[in-house]
């Protein structure tokens, strides 16, 4: 028989106090499911323990604060360092991951955090080799990743079923009452417009935008709206969005789609003419690169929710 999983808990500043307990409470739910001990949950320590023998994991909950931590504090990615090379796996939940990105052990790696966070992870850490908006669980075997704030609960029951088994993991679901068919956060990943970044005149051509998805606008336009060059319209507004303005128009447009989805009385065709797609193909296709589902599968997701 497999010796006992230990998990070691990381509790830093802003770390989420429900999800604190709440992977305490599962992992316990777990061995009363199992009828035996099957996890040890504690608190991480600077201590290494030197059995190469033990299975042990440490999690990293995600963080509660509304102004995100830097991530940067160098006892902690030194700590976590030190746990990666004696053996241990890491896992991670939402704002989390950014302490793997940190102490570089997402390097030549995929991974997942909270679709708000996926570009910002992207762009801060090239190094990683994907960033997942799609998956709430990424499993690369040593380092384990998930999506928003309540993932820690879809990891707790991963980590049930890689290391003790499905069938404990799916009792353990059934019992809470949590789902273990492997959800996608691209059911729930929407756009929103961020305006806070200071160029009020990049505000002004994101309003604009807005009220301009039908017919197709060209960049021109944009720029001609704002009195300025196209060239310094581009400089500016992938600076201040992180997208062109193109890039941006169809993150709107994609947002405007599930919107009429969900209302749910409009056809996928005429949702995609009405945003200036004749083609309805090249508007699934589309849809489906960004959103990372199609649009009959979000539209069949919602009828569910």
């Amino acid at each position: 028989m497999k010796n006992n999983l230990t998990i070691y808990v990381l509790n830093y500043p802003g770390a989420m106090p429900s999800a604190m307990v709440g992977i305490q409470d599962i992992f316990t739910i777990a061995n009363q499911q199992a009828e035996r001990e099957l996890f040890s949950i504690i608190p991480l320590s600077s201590i290494v323990p030197k059995n190469n023998e033990e299975r042990r994991v440490v999690f990293i909950p995600p963080c509660l604060n509304k102004q995100l931590p830097s991530f940067a504090d160098p006892e902690i990615l030194a700590l976590l360092n030190r746990w990666y090379k004696s053996g241990a796996v890491l896992v991670a939940a939402c704002a989390g991951v950014f302490w793997l990105a940190n102490a570089g052990l997402l390097d030549g790696k995929q991974a997942t955090t909270h679709w708000r966070l996926c570009q910002r992870l992207s762009d801060s850490y090239p190094a990683i080799k994907q960033v997942s908006g799609r998956e709430v669980v990424v499993d690369q075997g040593d380092i384990v990743t998930a999506a928003g704030l309540y993932a820690f609960q879809d990891l707790s029951l991963h980590l049930i079923a890689r290391f003790s088994g499905f069938k404990l993991a799916k009792k353990v679901s059934d019992f809470c009452l949590l789902d273990l068919n492997g959800r996608l956060q691209a059911y729930y990943q929407r756009f929103h417009q961020d305006f806070s970044h200071g160029d009020t005149l990049m505000v002004k051509a994101q309003q604009f935008c807005s009220r301009h998805l039908w017919p197709s606008m060209s960049v021109s336009q944009i720029a001609n709206h704002c009195h300025i060059s196209e060239r310094t319209l581009l400089r500016r507004f992938k600076k201040a969005t992180g997208f062109t303005p193109k890039q941006y128009i169809i993150q709107l447009k994609v947002e405007k789609a599930k919107q009429f989805m969900e209302l749910g009385k409009i056809s996928i065709e005429e949702i995609g003419y009405n945003l200036g797609y004749a083609d309805t193909s090249n508007f699934i296709k589309i849809f489906k690169k960004i959103a990372g589902i199609t649009p009959s599968e979000f539209r069949a997701k919602q009828k569910i929710l």
